[in-house]
Order: C-alpha cells, then sequence, then structure tokens
C-alpha cells in the first residue's frame, strides 16, 4: 500500500482506559490510491479495493499502535447496509485479526457518515 499519510488527529480526553469511550487516543490513518483519491472530496464515491487503515496510539509518539482498524471497499452488493465496506480490527502487534464484520458495532457508528461514503473524515481536518 502506498504510504499516503494523513496528519494525526488528537481526539479528547486521557488515554487511562483506551476502550472508553471518549478516551484520548492518538491515530495515524493510511489510504492506497484508490482511496487517496476520494478521500478529500466533499462526497466521495470510494471504488472496489479501496483501502483505509487507521492505527490507534494511546500516546502521540508511540512507535505501536493499540489497535488498528482497516476498511475494505468491496465489490457492488456485498453489503449494501455498509455501502459495501467490510471492516476489520487487527491487534497492535498485527498478530490476530480480532474482529471482522459487515454488521455490528463498526458499521453501525459508520452509518453515521452515509453521506460520506461511510467514512469518517474528521481526521483531515
Amino acid at each position: 500500500m502506498p504510504d499516503n499519510r494523513v496528519a494525526p488527529r488528537r481526539e479528547k480526553k486521557k488515554p487511562e482506559n483506551p476502550h472508553e469511550k471518549g478516551a484520548e487516543t492518538f491515530a495515524r490513518v493510511f489510504v492506497d490510491e484508490l482511496a487517496a483519491g476520494e478521500i478529500g472530496k466533499a462526497s466521495p464515491s470510494f471504488p472496489a479495493g479501496a483501502t483505509i487503515v487507521r492505527e490507534k496510539l494511546l500516546r502521540a509518539d508511540d512507535a505501536q499502535p493499540a489497535l488498528v482498524t482497516v476498511m475494505i471497499k468491496r465489490e457492488k452488493g456485498f453489503s449494501p447496509k455498509t455501502g459495501d465496506w467490510e471492516y476489520a480490527v487487527v491487534d497492535g502487534p498485527l498478530d490476530r485479526i480480532v474482529k471482522r464484520e459487515t454488521t455490528g458495532s463498526c458499521s453501525k457508528c459508520h452509518a453515521q457518515a452515509a453521506a460520506t461514503d461511510f467514512v469518517f473524515k474528521t481526521y483531515l481536518k
């Protein structure tokens, strides 16, 4: 995947518990060439194969992420409720896929971003 990095985003609160809603964490976001062509648009329409990877960091200077989330745009009809996105959560050391889904907590949250093809773009600010 090409190194199309997006600037780190600082979220709110202290990182006492990284799973607590609203806990302060940091992120590094990477997009492949397919996603890079759409990510900056006001109304993106990501093509099949577009991949977005977000590393969740507990501190801005962490070398290894605590968690990695991946979105892969699949072919039309793969999962109409999620805009054809597949979601995966991978542990920080990249040893195992923790979760893989088209329905569930990832898709419920990303449904709020349907206007931007189910992709949150707050980290682009």
